[in-house]
């Protein structure tokens, strides 16, 4: 049987190399693509780079959306109605800031003073927001010393205008009124200790799409469960992903 193909979108500031722990593990399960969000100039980009993948793919796609990753999905789902076959989504939401209606997320404020500490001193905002992501079980299992070596190593950077072009996207889009209107399966997988999108952000997702959702909260978990528990997020992957496919076929 043809593998299903899966396109990975990863966070704000966040390259590739964050999904190190799930690659080898996806990769005898699906065709993998991925996306990065380095040298934005517009809002838009985020998802003309994701479009563009779609695009160039032969066959059914699975999007894997974390944090901002999961926004841009969001964002995306009523285009490829036809082609997204189902959603993976890591510390999910579809509106990452507080607004009328809703009280789930960062304050809009606080977005805004995050991109003038971005402007002041890039590495020391980013260090921060880092380390916001693990909790402080994981912190003292040494997985955020593991983190910051691989982005040491790996990471290639991404320049101020660029990540500000991110947050401005966290701060204006809003895929609520998408919600309802979305067919394909979910599996999202959230930590319990999230500090960057509360589980509340899961939660209300689940509760627009009803049966077709599903959410599995990852214990003592912060905002990188993949990466911390990667077994544990590998096995829900694994059953959705067969699960879908097949009946799909």
């Amino acid at each position: 049987m043809k593998q299903p193909n899966l396109v990975m979108l990863p966070g704000w500031g966040m390259e590739k190399e964050a999904f190190q722990p799930l690659i080898k593990p996806l990769s005898k399960l699906v065709h993998l693509s991925f996306i990065d969000w380095r040298d934005m100039k517009a809002l838009n980009d985020f998802e003309e780079r994701v479009i563009n993948t779609i695009a160039s793919i032969d066959g059914p796609v699975y999007l894997l959306g974390w944090s901002l990753g999961s926004l841009v999905s969001l964002e995306l789902s009523s285009s490829f109605r036809e082609r997204i076959k189902g959603f993976i989504l890591f510390g999910a939401t579809s509106r990452f800031t507080t607004g009328e209606n809703y009280s789930v997320g960062w304050d809009p404020r606080m977005v805004e003073r995050m991109k003038k500490q971005l402007q002041r001193n890039k590495e020391k905002t980013l260090t921060s927001f880092y380390e916001a992501m693990f909790s402080d079980a994981e912190k003292e299992a040494g997985f955020y010393h593991q983190f910051t070596k691989i982005i040491q190593s790996e990471f290639h950077g991404d320049d101020v205008f660029s990540l500000l072009i991110g947050l401005d996207y966290l701060l204006q889009k809003d895929a609520r009124a998408r919600l309802d209107r979305i067919e394909a399966p979910f599996l999202m997988l959230h930590g319990r200790e999230d500090k960057i999108c509360p589980l509340e952000a899961s939660s209300f997702i689940k509760e627009k799409l009803g049966g077709k959702a599903e959410v599995r909260i990852i214990e003592g978990a912060g905002h990188i469960p993949f990466f911390t528990k990667p077994e544990e997020c590998m096995e829900h992957i694994k059953t959705f992903i067969q699960k879908e496919y097949v009946h799909d076929r």
